[in-house]
């Protein structure tokens, strides 16, 4: 046998084989056949490529690809889901890794390599979150590279990797990262477990000196058992970007990675044409441009496309061989999500110009064909400009859960608001239902991916349990929870009955075997004295406790007490020390929410929310917490621990030159502290941050109820500079008063405000009129609960002066929102 290399062109025809192969299974079918033929190709490719040096990054990715591809042909099962996805990614990055043997032939004039070239084009649909930051090049690897210096913790690895995308190297040592990155090697990203070493001082004294060594943009985190602020400070110091506390909150650090890690996906195009040459000339074209571009070539499967891929820019030719392509166009336009998408359409028809401005789509970029190099990228560049940030729009406007495909937790409350408000009227009954996976720590701590496999069967058993009618959310990691109306306790306990059953009859069948999960559910009904959606979640969260509790059926119906009856109440008592343990081990956190001026005003706000994890990781619902903590001292802990980590990120922010203003959420337990007046000042001085920079914020009624003690605070408070907000304002003549006496400055206005105000004329003058008059005394209106933007030209028009809600950003660790180039 002749050992000599094979040329280059053999190779390169494999590769071509393996990408043909590769684009049936997804431009036509999986199938076995397709999949046997693949598995040849691939082994072709490794014994033409093992002997060339220049090629061992395409071995590394063929045997990674032959084995993929043995393991789905010997479980005779094809993939699905993320390992469907995942084999596409190594296809892809075969790809990619090619040699371009014409690489050194001249380029043409438009800067594109010869036509010939088709080895380093995106081709395929890989929608996981770490290809989109880092394409894949022959550079580059399939995942971000995460390196973590800790003792070897399966159990977080595998999260990173299966959950967050990210290939992480575990490391011994600082002493391992120093020999890495004097081969060239750099991470995405760097996470060091400071309880690993026993000289905690001298591993951040070595990683100061290893920041100069690292890329400016690679972050470094650290994970550690203690909390105080003078361990902060010294990973502050050190270069740190993120600390967080043991036990690890996966989601949060996940969130922070990406933030650091993931780039931008404002230059990402969508190209659709079932042309597949035509399509790819496009993506060579943009890809030189440093652009991203992903094609599809079945048009139909546009919207998961859109969904997934989250462009800043869709190109779409109108001349489809078996759908009408402007027809396409309008469809797309007219989605609720994508109707502000940025269009460059393209089109070798002469007349299409007059058909487009028939229908209403004169103002789209028309393109003809063949293309212009040059008209391509000045019309993509224009059009990007304009979609500058829709991207975020994408990703906040889903109101549905990842994993189980439930509503979400925003979701969920907004239309729980909407239906307290409209039982008012119709005094229709209604319950909140709160259902609690709870062993589902045990799937989670054997296997990530079986415990998201979980709560994905769950939720289907559970819609089909409820039927059709009732809400079901995912409102935390471990928590559904359903709102629904019923006819009698009866019915309602029949419903709780019957979706248990669904959950827990049949065992869970998972790559382990079938396990059983244990449920219990906690119900809070809707009465004329409980009409507020913090309390019936609370309600319903005290009761699945009792659930969980009790030894018999562990469903439980709230009945409405007294607030003494519920001092004693021993879910109550038993929330309060898991409260205390949060606070003693500083599983804390602070989440902020922009809120946005409709003026034109560019000044950075946001709202300062907490929220507090148990000793197991879950959630403590803030809707439970806040409603008891504002009864027991502990509330004032959580008071004076909001504000000095809000003035401190006010600090950091007022050194780097941004101006932010914070509001503040206080209970009344803050008017038992006797010396927090004494102590703000002080802080202020301290930090230098004026105290103009925060908001103090209470609910209307709350202020209502204890507004003689109240009334001296916040005069105090509005000398020394600080700003008061009523929340929850109800616009009643008691409720402009109680403005008024308190002096606030902002007051926000209940979700109620918004409904249909769009087509009720009346509503918008009572509304224009109320504005008007606290426009007069100095107030500044808010309009929270915001879901869409179909609101806001009459909100602007009412003369609302700021919004918030999650079609603007949902809640976040990091205050990210871009004021100066959002214009609402």
């Amino acid at each position: 046998m002749d050992s000599k290399p094979a040329p280059p062109e053999s190779l390169a025809g494999k590769l071509q084989r393996i990408e043909d192969l590769a684009e049936k299974l997804v431009y036509i079918k999986w199938s076995r056949d397709i999949f046997v033929m693949l598995l040849r190709a691939v082994q072709d490719v490794l014994i033409l490529a093992r002997p060339q040096p220049d090629c061992h990054r395409i071995v590394v990715l063929a045997e990674r690809l032959e084995q993929q591809v043995v393991e789905c042909l010997n479980k005779g099962d094809l993939p699905k889901g993320a390992e469907r996805e995942r084999l596409i990614a190594v296809v892809d990055a075969i790809c990619r890794a090619a040699p371009t043997a014409d690489s050194s032939l001249p380029a043409t004039e438009s800067g594109m390599q010869p036509s010939g070239e088709a080895l380093t084009v995106p081709l395929f649909s890989k929608w996981e979150k770490s290809e989109w930051s880092q394409p894949l090049t022959s550079q580059s690897p399939i995942a971000p590279a995460l390196w973590l210096v800790a003792p070897p913790v399966p159990d977080l690895v595998r999260k990173l990797e299966q959950r967050g995308g990210y290939a992480v190297r575990l490391l011994t040592s600082l002493t391992e990262i120093h020999a890495l990155l004097a081969q060239a090697q750099q991470p995405a990203a760097l996470l060091v477990d400071l309880d690993h070493v026993t000289d905690s001082q001298a591993t951040l004294q070595q990683l100061a000196s290893l920041r100069s060594l690292l890329a400016p943009e690679t972050p470094l985190l650290f994970l550690a058992d203690r909390g105080d602020i003078t361990a902060r400070l010294e990973a502050v110091e050190t270069g740190g970007a993120g600390y967080f506390l043991k036990p690890v909150d996966i989601p949060m650090l996940l969130e922070a990675l990406d933030e650091r890690v993931l780039k931008t996906l404002d230059h990402r195009i969508l190209i659709v044409d079932d042309s597949l040459p035509s399509a790819r000339e496009i993506a060579r074209r943009l890809d030189s441009r440093g652009m991203k571009t992903r094609v599809l070539a079945q048009p139909l499967l546009i919207l998961q496309a859109l969904y997934n891929f989250q462009p800043g820019l869709l190109i779409l030719s109108l001349d489809l061989k078996e759908i009408d392509g402007v027809l396409l166009a309008l469809a797309v336009q007219q989605h609720e999500l994508f109707r502000e998408l940025p269009l460059v359409l393209l089109s070798a028809q002469t007349d299409i110009g007059q058909r487009l401005a028939t229908v209403g789509m004169g103002g789209e970029a028309l393109l003809g064909k063949p293309l212009n190099p040059e008209l391509l990228f000045a019309a993509v560049a224009k059009r990007l400009r304009q979609g500058h940030g829709l991207h975020r729009k994408f990703s906040q406007l889903s109101n549905r859960d990842t994993v189980s495909g439930l509503y979400n937790r925003p979701y969920f409350l907004a239309h729980l608001n909407r239906a307290l408000i409209a039982t008012a009227a119709n005094a229709q009954s209604i319950a909140v239902m709160l259902i609690a996976l709870d062993n589902l720590r045990t799937f989670e701590n054997q296997d990530v991916a079986a415990a998201d496999e979980t709560v994905e069967q769950a939720a289907k058993r559970l819609q089909t349990a409820l039927g059709v009618g009732p809400i079901a959310a995912r409102f935390g990691d471990a928590l559904f929870t359903v709102l629904l109306g019923f006819t009698s306790q009866e019915a309602l306990l029949a419903t709780a009955r019957a979706v248990q059953a669904a959950l827990e009859t049949e065992p869970y069948r998972l790559a382990g075997g079938d396990t059983p999960l244990s449920t219990s559910i906690g119900i809070s009904i809707a009465s004329p004295e409980v009409r507020e959606a913090a309390i019936l979640i609370q309600q319903a969260d005290l009761a699945r406790g009792m659930a969980r509790d009790s030894k018999g059926a562990r469903i439980h119906v709230h009945h409405s007490q007294s607030a003494e009856q519920d001092a004693d109440n021993p879910r109550q008592r038993h929330l309060l020390e898991e409260i205390r343990e949060a606070v003693q081990q500083q599983r804390m956190t602070l989440l902020f929410q922009p809120i946005v001026s409709l003026r034109g005003d560019t000044t950075e706000r946001y709202e300062v929310l907490l929220r507090m994890r148990n000793h197991e990781g879950w959630e403590l619902l803030p809707e439970t917490v806040f409603s008891l903590v504002k009864r027991h001292r502990i509330g004032m802990v959580l008071d004076r621990w909001v504000i000095a980590h809000s003035i401190r990120v006010l600090r950091e922010r007022k050194a780097r030159g941004q101006s932010t203003i914070l509001f503040i959420n206080i209970s009344p337990t803050i008017l038992q502290d006797d010396e927090l007046l004494n102590w703000l000042q002080g802080g202020l001085q301290k930090t230098g941050v004026p105290a103009a920079s925060l908001v103090f914020e209470m609910v209307e009624t709350t202020a209502e109820l204890n507004k003689q003690v109240l009334l001296p605070f916040l005069r105090q408070l509005k000398e020394m500079g600080c700003g008061i907000s009523l929340d929850h304002f109800s616009g009643h003549e008691r409720a402009q008063d109680l403005v008024q006496l308190l002096e606030a400055d902002y007051v926000k206005l209940d979700i109620g405000f918004t409904q249909k105000l769009i087509n009720d004329k009346a509503r918008q003058e009572q509304l224009n009129q109320m504005t008007r008059a606290l426009a007069a005394q100095g107030v500044t209106t808010v309009v929270t609960g915001i879901e869409d933007a179909m609101t806001l030209p009459a909100l602007w028009a009412c003369g609302i002066d700021y919004v918030q809600g999650f079609f603007l950003q949902r809640p976040h660790t990091d205050m990210i929102y871009d004021f100066d180039q959002t214009v609402l």
